[in-house]
């Protein structure tokens, strides 16, 4: 019973570690970005594509609860296979907790293409696929460096 209560516990976990890795949207900013000067340079799109994103981490939380659930899992085995029964089970729980893992945050994702129009520039981006961006839209390259976001420039009400 005490096996089943950690495991379901750790369990609970696995969504949780899987979306608080997604700093990839240009809608989402972490808290050392708020309240900071951004650079803002205007740009114009050139390609966009579809791609996927998913992590690239090898050891995850899914790894851990994986092998903690199929560690827990074997209590009732003969004594005398009980140890090369966890080490299985532990095995087998860690890789299905990988792959339930790396299921959950794997998402869909835009590699955007812009001709940055101060420099004459093209540069690409890989993005979170949650704004509306297509080729030769006007767009905001905001940010710098590894935190560089492609923002639509929306017209205010009658510009359009």
């Amino acid at each position: 019973m005490r096996a089943l209560i950690i495991s379901l516990a750790l369990a609970s976990l696995l969504p949780l570690t899987a979306s608080a890795a997604d700093n990839t949207s240009a809608r989402r900013y972490g808290t050392s970005e708020t309240l900071s000067v951004q650079n803002a340079r205007l740009g114009e799109v050139l390609m966009v594509r579809s791609v996927d994103i998913k992590s690239d981490k090898r050891l995850n939380a899914g790894s851990a609860i994986g092998a903690a659930i199929g560690y827990a899992s074997v209590r009732d085995v003969n004594k005398n296979y009980r140890n090369a029964s966890r080490i299985a089970a532990g095995t087998i729980g860690g890789v299905a907790g990988t792959a339930v893992q790396n299921g959950l945050s794997k998402r869909r994702g835009v590699e955007v293409y812009v001709r940055d129009l101060e420099s004459g520039k093209v540069i690409a981006i890989v993005q979170a696929d949650d704004l509306p961006i297509r080729v030769q839209d006007q767009v905001f390259l905001v940010g710098k460096g590894s935190k560089t976001r492609v923002v639509p420039v929306v017209p205010m009400e009658g510009q359009r």
